[in-house]
């Protein structure tokens, strides 16, 4: 289990197992939803390392298991990074100088 000197699939585990940690801590702190949608991102990235690791040693199950992992990270990342929050349209009246409508009477 050194990590210096280990093949290239023991190299995609230890950076897996890091990524994992990281992103679980960040997703889990709740800083935000910058920090959450990096947090996905990292751990879709361990994500990635473990299939990666997985498919070099042929463990199927590793192997599946992150790939669905890497799609529900993936979707968390499109979530909370890339889509813009709900509920914050521009608000009524944006952009006519704060004129309100009024019905004609």
């Amino acid at each position: 289990m050194a990590l210096f000197g280990a093949g290239a699939a023991d190299m995609f585990k230890w950076l897996a197992t890091g990524c994992t940690i990281l992103g679980a801590g960040m997703t889990a702190a709740d800083l935000g939803r910058r920090a959450t949608g990096w947090g996905f991102a990292v751990l879709a990235t361990g994500s990635a390392c473990w299939l990666a690791a997985a498919q070099m040693e042929q463990e199927s199950q590793l192997g599946l298991t992150n790939l669905v992992l890497l799609v529900l990270n993936a979707a968390g990342v499109w979530r909370w990074l890339v889509r813009k929050a709900p509920g914050h349209a521009a608000p009524q009246g944006a952009g006519d100088g704060g004129a309100k409508l009024r019905p004609a009477e």
